[in-house]
């Protein structure tokens, strides 16, 4: 029974399956067991390995469901590697079947665990960093290069203005058309009005400086470690647009970003039937119906 179940780990993609996947998985392997050994039923010490098999597969199962809603950002996605890391780690299982899957598991997603690798992408370890309920998953002695590399990704992103495109930092420094009433009076003062002027272009541009930006982030970390983890992230972030000028803006654009595409591509499927056949016919707008079928659990 462990030789099959040993073979079908060589495959990369029973490593992140849905529930309904994880059962056809489950169900495959006791009718393919049964079937080869001709027999109708299994001993107790079967059902037990395959139970044993099931609690193994579970999580995975469920943290993929987890990620593919749409209320699942994109700074959730190293927390849920590292959970089933140390699901691996923990399960009772045979240790050849779980050391094969674990170096699987970090084999696979590298690219997001592992800042060494050629094709690292820091974007979900900087949406973690910068998610205040998910921050201190990073702040562990294990994970310090990757802690390292968001570090370094979000002050490359200060440093190229990457992080100045939010409209709550583009209005807090307003331009020469949109100045108050008030400072059309110091108009008339001309060498006064010069001087106000030159002074507030410094004090923007040492808001935005990399050095504010990393004493922000010196300054968020330290209000992560201590912050709660029901606390929302975006309202988090909203309530401190003025204390982090220049962090807050990329925080709220990486925090804004879906965990996967899985959803949206629901979406572009069920607009599909919606929209063929006999149906393309119907009075009722499309964004309607669409809207309609994806909330019908709270109807």
């Amino acid at each position: 029974m462990y030789i099959f179940v040993s073979f079908s780990f060589d495959c990369t993609t029973v490593f992140m399956v849905n529930k309904d996947e994880y059962n056809l998985t489950v169900n495959f392997i006791y009718s393919h067991c049964l079937f080869c050994a001709g027999i109708d039923s299994l001993l107790a010490s079967d059902w037990a390995r395959l139970e044993e098999l099931a609690s193994l597969l579970e999580p995975f199962a469920a943290q993929t469901d987890i990620l593919q809603r749409d209320a699942q950002a994109l700074s959730s996605i190293i927390p849920a590697l590292l959970d089933l890391e140390c699901h691996l780690q923990q399960h009772a299982a045979p240790k050849t079947l779980t050391s094969a899957m674990l170096r699987d598991l970090r084999h696979r997603f590298g690219s997001v665990m592992l800042p060494t690798a050629e094709d690292f992408n820091p974007l979900p370890a900087a949406a973690c960093l910068l998610d205040p309920s998910l921050a201190r998953v990073l702040m562990a002695p294990d994970q310090a290069a990757v802690l390292h590399a968001a570090k370094s990704y979000i002050m490359q992103e200060c440093d190229n203005g990457g992080g100045g495109t939010s409209s709550s930092s583009a209005s807090s420094v307003p331009s020469d058309g949109d100045q108050p009433a008030s400072s059309s009076a110091l108009s008339r003062f001309r060498f006064l009005s010069s001087k106000m002027k030159a002074q507030e272009r410094v004090v923007s541009s040492a808001v935005h400086s990399p050095h504010a930006a990393a004493t922000q982030l010196a300054r968020y970390l330290t209000e992560a470690a201590d912050a709660e983890s029901a606390v929302d992230p975006l309202d988090f972030w909203a309530a401190r647009r003025s204390m982090y000028s220049t962090i807050s803006p990329l925080a709220e654009d990486l925090l804004a970003a879906p965990a996967s595409q899985a959803f949206v591509e629901r979406i572009f499927s069920l607009c599909g039937l919606l929209s063929a056949g006999r149906r393309n016919r119907m009075d009722k707008s499309l964004q309607m119906r669409a809207f309609l079928k994806l909330n019908k659990h709270i109807c």
